[in-house]
């Protein structure tokens, strides 16, 4: 796969996340709880990937000299996953929609910058040349004005002291280093299993059972909700998050090779800002329609130029 065709892989994918936050807001009204309806994601995808595993006549077990020769870090790919997500969940009270978005984009390019730059994770290395810091500037500056300047206009006057903002600005930018290090890591597991659905799969199946924990020692009475989304009438959509989960896993590890972590990272972006103010213009997934402003498309643009430079670039 060469980099003319990873890039847009890698833009369809993000728009697919954009459709799951959609599909998993629907699902989330109707368990009530946000991470039970995580669970339900993960829970689902992996069920799909498993029979897509079997018809595939794949091993769905992971050989122990496997297990004994690999390095250790190639099997947190499902908890980076699952603590990228629950500090989106504990921020968003706090920092508002404009900041839970930006903070941790900052972290997954800035951590998608170092993982290119130095090759860590065994990831493909790139030079940093000026030419890569002008295309990663201009990713951040119309990643600001499709976000951030939009929501400026409407803006509250209420204020909050910055200095009780900074610790969760700082663990906003933490899971955003942690879904930084996720595509890469995924990768390489992907590298060490000889399969993508095998390597897809293992991270789901984590980040599966860690949810299943974590429900269960923070909202033991949620699972009760799981009988609402059974009830008609449901869209029949809201169980296929995990599906489109699953297609983004996939298309990142066969991406990265190709166009680098910061690369796979920052057309995902693009495609995930896209396919979300495709969700708001025409109101899709049951979304308020809110249509979309001279400055996201501006900001988009802009993005897309930087994108196109740090392709350029390598």
């Amino acid at each position: 796969m060469i980099s003319l065709v990873a890039a847009p892989v890698g833009v369809l994918v993000g728009m697919g996340i954009a459709l799951q936050t959609g599909i998993n807001s629907v699902l989330r009204k109707n368990v009530v709880s946000p991470l039970l309806s995580s669970f339900v994601s993960f829970g689902f995808g992996s069920i799909l990937l498993v029979l897509l595993i079997f018809v595939q006549n794949e091993p769905l077990a992971v050989s122990t000299e496997t297990l004994s020769q690999s390095p250790w870090w190639i099997w947190l790919g499902g908890l980076l996953a699952m603590f990228g997500l629950t500090v989106n969940i504990l921020i968003f009270p706090r920092l508002g929609s404009v900041q839970t978005a930006i903070m941790p984009i900052l972290g997954q390019v800035i951590t998608g910058t170092l993982i290119d730059t130095f090759g860590w994770f065994s990831a493909p290395q790139y030079d940093f040349t000026l030419l890569r810091l002008v295309g990663l500037a201009a990713v951040m500056v119309g990643i600001g004005v499709a976000i951030v300047l939009p929501s400026l206009k409407q803006r509250s006057l209420k204020n909050r002291a910055e200095s009780s903002l900074l610790v969760w600005q700082i663990l906003g930018i933490s899971g955003g280093v942690a879904s930084g290090i996720t595509p890469a890591v995924n990768a390489a597991l992907r590298q060490t299993l000889h399969s993508t659905s095998l390597a897809v799969f293992v991270p789901f199946a984590i980040g599966t059972l860690l949810l299943a924990l974590v429900i269960c020692c923070k909202e033991p009475t949620a699972w009760r909700h799981l009988k609402n989304a059974l009830k008609q009438p449901q869209p029949w959509w809201q169980w296929f998050g995990g599906l489109l989960g699953a297609i983004y896993i996939g298309g990142i590890v066969l991406i990265v090779p190709q166009i680098g972590t910061g690369g796979a990272i920052v057309t995902s972006l693009f495609g995930l800002l896209v396919g979300s103010l495709l969700i708001d213009q025409f109101g899709l997934l049951g979304a308020t329609k809110k249509p979309i402003n001279a400055l996201q498309i501006i900001g988009l643009l802009v993005l897309l130029a930087g994108v196109v430079i740090i392709q350029i670039s390598k």
